[in-house]
This record gives C-alpha cells, structure tokens and sequence, in this order.
C-alpha cells in the first residue's frame, strides 16, 4: 500500500484570496492530501481566525483532500506537522523578499522538526500581484 503524501499549507491567509487557492491546486499536483493551518502571524494585523476559517471553507469546497486544522491552540507549525505525521510544508513566493523570508522560515522550522521539508510554490504570472495585506487595506478603503 502506497502512503498517503501529506503537507500542511500554513499562514494568516487574511483574507484568503484567488493567489492562494492557485497554491493549493498546483500543490495537490504533488501531494493525495493538504491541510491548511490558519495562523495569527505576529509581524501582521491581528486577524479573526474563526472568519477567516469560514472564508477559506467557502472557496475551496469544490477541491478534494483539503482539510482545515482548527483548534491548534496556538502552537508552532512544525510542532503540529510532526504531531500529524506531515513531512512537507507548502509556501509560496512572488519575489526576491518573498524568497528571502520564507528561506528563512524553512530553516527554523527545520531546527524544529527536522523532518519537515519546505516546498516552494511559484504563483503563475496572473498572481503574482496578491498580497492579503494589499486586498485588506483596499477593502478597508472601499467599505
């Protein structure tokens, strides 16, 4: 029996938006199940996990093995990966910062679990633009 190749799909996701769900299908190319983590990022806008939860629900209910984690209770990501027995971590760049930061990122989390192996995901041109903190503040701007 084959095993089941499983990632985790972290971040604020505030608000999840067309760029992300872009990730999620070019990443279940690669894995038979993704588990997306809804995180409150400290460098960010405190963001309402349980809507942002439901926004997320809403847009990927047409893709199949995506799961969400609820009730993580606060805890870093590679310590619910090697809990749940996940050995790869999905992210993506759209640039040179981008790149640098998430660089970065997969080396703490490897300090922490050293199983847990960073896939980088480049967005397709159309998206590279994205950004939540972008798409929040123009919302803000137009509500």
């Amino acid at each position: 029996m084959q095993k089941v190749k499983k990632a985790i799909y972290p971040g604020s996701f505030n608000p999840f938006h067309s760029g992300h769900k872009e990730v999620l299908k070019k990443a279940l190319k690669i894995f038979d199940e993704i588990y997306i983590l809804v995180a409150q990022n400290p460098d960010k806008e405190k963001n309402d996990i349980k809507q942002n939860i439901k926004n997320i629900k809403l847009q990927i209910n047409e893709l199949q093995n995506v799961f969400i984690i609820e009730n993580h209770k606060n805890k870093l990501t590679a310590d619910i990966a090697k809990e749940m027995n996940i050995n790869f971590l999905i992210r993506s760049a759209r640039n040179n910062a981008d790149y640098s930061y998430e660089f970065q990122l997969a080396s703490i989390n490897k300090s922490i679990n050293n199983k847990l192996e960073t896939i980088l995901i480049i967005p397709d041109n159309q998206f590279l633009k994205y950004s939540s903190t972008e798409i929040r503040k123009i919302k803000e701007k137009n509500v």
